[in-house]
Protein backbone atom coordinates (compact mmCIF):
# COMPACT_ATOMS: atom_id res chain seq x y z
CA UNK A 1 0.00 0.00 0.00
CA UNK A 2 2.73 2.30 0.35
CA UNK A 3 3.94 1.97 -3.38
CA UNK A 4 0.77 2.84 -4.30
CA UNK A 5 0.57 5.91 -1.99
CA UNK A 6 3.83 7.03 -3.19
CA UNK A 7 2.31 6.76 -6.97
CA UNK A 8 -1.08 8.99 -5.69
CA UNK A 9 0.99 11.62 -3.93
CA UNK A 10 3.67 11.76 -7.24
CA UNK A 11 0.62 11.63 -9.60
CA UNK A 12 -1.36 14.80 -7.09
CA UNK A 13 1.67 16.52 -7.14
CA UNK A 14 2.49 16.66 -10.98
CA UNK A 15 -0.65 17.23 -11.28
CA UNK A 16 -1.08 20.91 -9.06
CA UNK A 17 2.32 21.79 -10.62
CA UNK A 18 0.52 21.57 -13.87
CA UNK A 19 -2.76 23.28 -12.91
CA UNK A 20 -0.06 26.31 -10.99
CA UNK A 21 1.43 26.82 -14.18
CA UNK A 22 -2.11 27.01 -16.44
CA UNK A 23 -3.36 29.20 -14.13
CA UNK A 24 -0.56 31.29 -13.58
CA UNK A 25 0.39 32.07 -17.09
CA UNK A 26 1.36 36.10 -18.09
CA UNK A 27 -1.03 37.63 -19.90
CA UNK A 28 -1.58 41.59 -20.79
CA UNK A 29 -3.93 43.30 -19.37
CA UNK A 30 -6.10 45.01 -23.18
CA UNK A 31 -8.82 46.78 -21.18
CA UNK A 32 -9.06 50.22 -20.59
CA UNK A 33 -9.31 53.19 -22.70
CA UNK A 34 -5.29 53.56 -23.27
CA UNK A 35 -5.25 50.58 -24.96
CA UNK A 36 -7.52 51.24 -27.32
CA UNK A 37 -6.03 54.49 -27.92
CA UNK A 38 -2.35 52.94 -28.98
CA UNK A 39 -3.85 50.27 -30.69
CA UNK A 40 -5.06 52.25 -33.80
CA UNK A 41 -3.94 54.84 -35.44
CA UNK A 42 -5.74 58.13 -35.79
CA UNK A 43 -6.14 61.13 -38.35
CA UNK A 44 -8.30 64.56 -38.74
CA UNK A 45 -8.48 66.64 -42.34
CA UNK A 46 -9.29 69.83 -40.21
CA UNK A 47 -11.31 72.98 -41.99
CA UNK A 48 -8.91 75.27 -43.22
CA UNK A 49 -7.21 72.72 -44.89
CA UNK A 50 -4.81 71.12 -41.63
CA UNK A 51 -4.55 67.35 -41.68
CA UNK A 52 -3.23 65.69 -38.06
CA UNK A 53 -2.39 62.37 -37.76
CA UNK A 54 -1.67 60.19 -34.63
CA UNK A 55 -0.16 56.49 -34.56
CA UNK A 56 1.65 54.94 -31.51
CA UNK A 57 4.05 51.64 -32.57
CA UNK A 58 5.75 50.20 -29.54
CA UNK A 59 7.14 52.51 -27.20
CA UNK A 60 6.71 56.01 -29.60
CA UNK A 61 3.78 58.13 -30.20
CA UNK A 62 4.39 59.92 -33.04
CA UNK A 63 1.63 63.09 -33.78
CA UNK A 64 1.90 64.71 -37.11
CA UNK A 65 0.43 68.08 -38.55
CA UNK A 66 0.75 69.39 -41.74
CA UNK A 67 -1.21 72.13 -43.41
CA UNK A 68 -0.33 73.37 -47.19
CA UNK A 69 3.35 73.64 -47.01
CA UNK A 70 4.59 73.46 -43.42
CA UNK A 71 4.60 70.27 -41.05
CA UNK A 72 5.54 69.60 -37.83
CA UNK A 73 5.96 66.45 -35.89
CA UNK A 74 5.61 65.75 -31.89
CA UNK A 75 7.59 62.35 -31.68
CA UNK A 76 8.60 61.05 -28.81
CA UNK A 77 8.34 57.58 -26.20
CA UNK A 78 4.95 58.09 -24.00
CA UNK A 79 3.44 56.87 -21.45
CA UNK A 80 -1.03 56.62 -21.54
CA UNK A 81 -3.98 56.14 -19.11
CA UNK A 82 -7.70 56.30 -19.65
CA UNK A 83 -7.81 59.84 -19.79
CA UNK A 84 -4.43 61.71 -20.63
CA UNK A 85 -0.97 60.93 -22.82
CA UNK A 86 2.26 62.59 -22.50
CA UNK A 87 4.97 62.51 -25.54
CA UNK A 88 8.12 62.96 -24.11
CA UNK A 89 10.50 64.94 -26.07
CA UNK A 90 13.41 65.55 -24.06
CA UNK A 91 15.92 66.41 -26.88
CA UNK A 92 13.82 69.48 -26.75
CA UNK A 93 13.24 70.07 -23.16
CA UNK A 94 9.72 69.63 -23.91
CA UNK A 95 6.56 67.62 -23.12
CA UNK A 96 3.16 67.28 -24.12
CA UNK A 97 0.33 66.31 -22.32
CA UNK A 98 -3.40 65.51 -24.24
CA UNK A 99 -6.06 64.77 -22.94
CA UNK A 100 -8.58 61.84 -24.93
CA UNK A 101 -11.82 60.97 -24.85
CA UNK A 102 -12.72 57.57 -27.16
CA UNK A 103 -15.59 56.55 -29.36
CA UNK A 104 -16.54 54.09 -31.16
CA UNK A 105 -15.22 55.41 -34.45
CA UNK A 106 -13.18 58.43 -33.57
CA UNK A 107 -11.30 59.84 -30.43
CA UNK A 108 -11.87 63.39 -29.35
CA UNK A 109 -8.22 64.89 -28.61
CA UNK A 110 -7.90 67.85 -26.23
CA UNK A 111 -4.35 69.98 -26.15
CA UNK A 112 -4.21 73.09 -24.39
CA UNK A 113 -8.45 73.71 -23.92
CA UNK A 114 -8.32 72.84 -28.00
CA UNK A 115 -10.56 69.56 -28.95
CA UNK A 116 -10.10 67.83 -31.99
CA UNK A 117 -11.95 65.02 -33.55
CA UNK A 118 -9.64 62.72 -35.06
CA UNK A 119 -11.31 59.32 -37.28
CA UNK A 120 -9.99 56.05 -36.48
CA UNK A 121 -7.99 54.77 -39.52
CA UNK A 122 -8.94 51.39 -41.21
Amino acid sequence: MTKCRRKIKKLVLLFLTAACCVFSSCTADTSGFANELVSEKWQADLDGGASVYLEFSNDTATLKISNADSSTEIKGKYTADDDSFVIFMPDIGRNYTFSYTPSKSYLELTYDGNTIKMDRVS
